[in-house]
């Protein structure tokens, strides 16, 4: 085709053959390029209308916003005029940071609290700062930690996965409404009630025996598909589950929550986020499907540890399966 086009240049079947076994290893110069034009053209796919470059993974793409901002859910001591917020939040905006500002140190980093209070819902909290970063379709927006910790992360799961935030889960047997479901002990949880979280009393009908475990304080759990994952309280090691799920916005921002049953999977998460190379397919003007995956972290306690406090290490983190849709397809 080159050649009835008059061009002195070509691609050989060598190079496909290598471009095709072990693409690493070519290198394409101009006239390579030109002449795959004149192929691709006379089947309507002219390099002209193709980026040379396309955005893959979820921090990629987010860097290519003007404009990233990080919400961390905090909670009010008002008598010592301060905010307090997690070290495991902490270590996961700084693992966060030092990657999203690698592929593009010239966008605008922010970070916003998110004041933690309980009953809440969706319009109740229209007016706080973060709402300004979810209304702002030139910034890309990380939500870091479940809903539990950031009230953020309850309102965007709501509005990408297409439920009410703050109410109590509607599904059948199977659980079939959404994905996933948190299930915190009731000592921790109190009173919150989110879409994307179960109670002890909602899991009777289905598992008598884990309801009373969860009741009791003597363990949390995780839900994905079919597969239920236990913590339970008083143990000195965890396999600590988590989600990462990210969205293109319509205006083609993004929106990334990531969400651990506890802190030390919200970290992992921050960690594993930035090794995720799947697309987010857009359409401009309108949002896209839901990427979504399960995670893990392998925790234990540090016996180096002598001050106190928080004395969880995490050892090892990791997928749990591969990359999800949501609807599925």
């Amino acid at each position: 085709m080159n050649r009835d086009a008059g061009l002195h240049c070509r691609v050989s079947r060598k190079m496909l053959i290598k471009f095709r076994d072990s693409p690493a290893h070519v290198n394409f110069n101009l006239a390579n390029l030109t002449a795959l034009n004149t192929y691709f053209a006379a089947h309507g796919e002219s390099l002209q209308d193709k980026p040379i470059f396309e955005k893959r993974g979820v921090l990629d793409v987010i860097a290519s916003s003007p404009q990233v901002v990080f919400l961390l859910g905090s909670k009010p001591r008002l008598a010592e005029r301060r905010d307090d917020i997690s070290r495991w939040d902490n270590r996961a905006l700084a693992e966060l940071l030092t990657v999203v500002s690698r592929f593009s140190p010239h966008s605008e980093y922010l970070i916003e609290d998110v004041i933690w209070r309980w009953p809440v819902t969706a319009q109740s909290l229209a007016d706080d700062r973060f709402h300004v970063a979810l209304n702002d379709d030139q910034a890309s927006v990380i939500s870091i930690g479940s809903p539990l910790a950031s009230l953020s992360s309850e309102i965007m799961l709501a509005e990408m996965f297409g439920v009410e935030a703050f109410t109590t889960p509607h599904f059948g047997p199977q659980l079939s409404l959404l994905p996933f479901y948190f299930v915190w002990r009731p000592q921790v949880a109190r009173r919150f009630r989110s879409a994307f979280a179960l109670t002890w009393r909602e899991l009777l009908p289905m598992d008598r025996h884990l309801a009373l475990l969860v009741r009791d304080g003597r363990t949390s759990c995780f839900f994905c598909g079919k597969r239920r994952f236990l913590v339970p309280a008083k143990e000195n090691s965890w396999a600590v589950p988590g989600i990462i799920a990210a969205q293109r916005r319509p205006a083609g921002n993004v929106w990334l929550v990531l969400a651990g049953l506890a802190g030390p999977a919200t970290f992992a998460a921050a960690d594993l986020v930035k090794r995720i190379t799947a697309e987010l397919p857009w359409q401009e003007g309108t949002a896209s499907e839901v990427l979504w995956i399960p995670i893990k972290a392998k925790v234990k306690v540090d016996p180096a540890n002598k001050v106190g406090g928080d004395v969880r290490r995490v050892c090892s983190v990791g997928f749990v399966g591969s990359s999800m849709t949501y609807p599925p397809k």
